[in-house]
């Protein structure tokens, strides 16, 4: 009776440690995926902002110009 119990808590034993070590690793691989989906969020919004600030309308040497003109006026 007494190898019996020796071979159910050594089993028990057994689970526990590695249902723990299972959930760390589980853990770890949790939180690194998270920080590299908010950093490939970061580097998409960083590939979207070139095309969001440009404007083939835009004269910067119309719109220094008239800043000039304005202040030439005055």
């Amino acid at each position: 009776m007494s190898t019996a119990n020796v071979l159910r808590y050594s089993a028990l034993g057994l689970g526990i440690f590695f249902g723990f070590k299972n959930d760390l690793g589980n853990k770890k691989t949790a939180s690194q995926k998270a920080t590299d989906d908010a950093f490939q969020a970061k580097l998409k919004l960083v590939d979207e902002a070139p095309v969001n600030l440009e404007d083939p309308n835009l004269d910067f040497g119309a719109v220094i110009l008239q800043a000039v003109d304005s202040l030439a006026s005055n």
